[in-house]
């Protein structure tokens, strides 16, 4: 998703269909960042581009879907959505079972509140 293209904003159901498949893709993306740093310990060049190239992939995948990879190596992402008629975030880590929290945009991970139910989370979708 490029800087200038159109936002996807989620609501809970949304996001939530997405979690088998992320939890997957962030997990080889995890793998894979730990083969890179071997081979490029190993020095080797063409195992190394092809490992790069392979994060690269992935990276594409979850971000064409409008979801905001945060770190990769927790397993954090944003999926962008609109909460209480603002700009927010359905914060997720690849170790937790479900969406439990979310957050404004401009307060950030240590900002996360726990979904109550209360929320009009709208969708756009």
């Amino acid at each position: 998703m490029s800087e200038d293209s159109e936002y996807i904003y989620f609501d809970l159901e949304s996001a939530r269909k997405l979690l088998p498949w992320l939890k997957r893709e962030l997990q080889a993306l995890k793998q894979l960042r730990y083969s890179t740093e071997i081979v490029l310990v190993n020095g080797n060049k063409e195992e190394l581009e092809k490992y790069v190239a392979n994060i690269d992939k992935i990276v594409r995948e979850i971000t064409g879907k409008g979801i905001i990879l945060r770190d990769p190596d927790i397993g954090l992402v944003d999926f962008p959505a609109v909460i209480n008629g603002r700009p927010a975030y359905l914060c997720w880590k690849v170790d937790e079972d479900d969406i439990r929290y979310w957050h404004y945009a401009e307060e950030g991970f240590r900002g996360r509140k726990e979904i109550t139910g209360k929320e009009d989370i709208l969708s756009f979708l």
